[in-house]
């Protein structure tokens, strides 16, 4: 990657103009054109207007080009042609008239350093001359380019910082032997070359970021030499670890053998443990399904006499209702033939009553019976009175008809069927 400069030596070239005569009679011809007439001018006034178009024409010449454009990453550094300051410029577009500033750009971002100009002999301890190429990335400290610009070079990455690099690490390197530089030691030798050389630079006002060791080429003979050497100790150690190798192979033919034999004693092991766990758990099963039967049975007998229980219970409510039913019954009866019976008593008093009443007042009025019994049948029978009978022939024949269950009195009904008879 090629380094841009530091400075620009001449100030920006513009680039062709068109002549202003060409402009000025074009726009004379335009204005021909379009018919203007200009006024007529005395000879003052068009002194005036030609002093104030010249004034114009060299202001316009003045600011021309005063507008400076700077790319990203780079800083510009305006020189004052009048008193020499100097002025550092962020990227952008900056108003620094050409008559009066030189503009100089200034790469301020990171930068590499490789190739032809990283690439430089070192010594190591044992007086081994190795070629070594670097690669370093570095930039400009922008805080100080003001201060560091009158000593900085106008190629810094070949003139400060190779140079710099190169003489740190001739210094570092002979405190290392070519084969720790080869294997292991690379990275510390680039970390005390580049602390080195990091306050080197810094004084110059340059920042050194990462320094880090690409390619590391020995002398023709020396690399001869150790390329045999290695071949050897590769053979050594090919032997070595075939030798390793057969050893393992055998130790593990032992271990696959042991192993086996392991295997085989723990699957056997196994398959005993797993029969003895089945028949524990066989065994438990059928305790746990005999204690279950047992549970059944004590559960089935529960019920059975539970069951009875309960049968014998609702026999006894049974028998109870029904002994309960009975003395209803049995007393609802004596309480009917208790009603009955007063019943009885009480109709066959009344009709004692009713007859002694009756014997009384026909014993009063003999003829009583006689005439009612004419007055029942005089419309149906001719009835002929007879001598009354007396008192006392009279209650013996009403007593006789209700000892013979008859009504005391003949109805007329029975005097008809006894006329009939009578009359046959």
């Amino acid at each position: 990657m090629e380094n841009a400069p530091i400075r620009n030596p001449s100030p920006e070239q513009p680039g062709p103009r068109p002549d202003w005569r060409d402009s000025l009679a074009q726009l004379l011809r335009r204005v021909a054109d379009s018919g203007f007439r200009p006024p007529r001018l005395s000879g003052k006034r068009l002194a005036a207007v030609l002093l104030v178009l010249l004034a114009v024409w060299a202001v316009s010449r003045l600011l021309k080009g005063s507008v400076r454009e700077i790319e990203p990453g780079f800083a510009g550094v305006a020189v004052n042609k009048l008193t020499g300051d100097l002025d550092v410029l962020p990227s952008g577009s900056a108003w620094r008239p050409r008559v009066l500033y030189d503009l100089h750009a200034v790469r301020v971002s990171d930068q590499l350093l490789s190739g032809p100009a990283g690439t430089f002999g070192v010594s190591t301890r044992e007086g081994v001359t190795a070629q070594l190429t670097v690669q370093a990335r570095w930039a400009i400290d922008r805080r100080r380019l003001l201060s560091q610009w009158a000593a900085l070079p106008a190629d810094p990455a070949h003139e400060l910082v190779a140079p710099v690099l190169a003489s740190a690490f001739r210094s570092a390197a002979p405190a290392y032997d070519i084969r720790q530089l080869i294997s292991e030691k690379r990275e510390e030798l680039a970390s005390t070359a580049a602390r080195t050389a990091r306050l080197r630079l810094a004084e110059s006002g340059i920042v050194l970021k990462d320094v880090l060791i690409g390619d590391l080429t020995l002398p023709p003979e020396y690399e001869r030499g150790r390329r045999a050497m290695v071949d050897e100790v590769q053979n050594a150690e090919r032997m070595d670890v075939t030798l390793k190798l057969k050893a393992k192979e055998v130790e593990k033919t032992r271990l696959e053998a042991d192993a086996q034999k392991a295997r085989t004693e723990k699957d056997a092991e196994a398959a005993a443990s797993r029969r003895l766990i089945e028949a524990r758990a066989e065994s438990e099963a059928m305790k746990f399904l005999l204690a279950q039967k047992e549970k059944e049975i004590t559960q089935k007998k529960l019920e059975a006499e539970a069951d009875k229980e309960t049968r014998v219970q609702r026999a006894q409510a049974d028998a109870q209702v029904a002994r309960i039913q009975a003395d209803a019954e049995a007393q609802r009866r004596r309480t009917l033939a208790d009603a009955e019976a007063y019943s009885i008593r009480a109709t066959s008093v009344a009709q004692f009553e009713n007859l002694k009443r009756e014997a009384e007042l026909i014993s009063a009025n003999p003829l009583i019976v006689p005439k009612t019994f004419a007055d029942r049948l005089s419309d149906k029978v001719q009835v002929i009175l007879t001598p009354s009978i007396g008192g006392e022939a009279f209650t013996g024949e009403v007593f006789k008809r209700v000892i013979n269950g008859e009504p005391p009195v003949a109805t007329p009904s029975s005097v008809t069927a006894s006329r009939s008879s009578a009359t046959h």
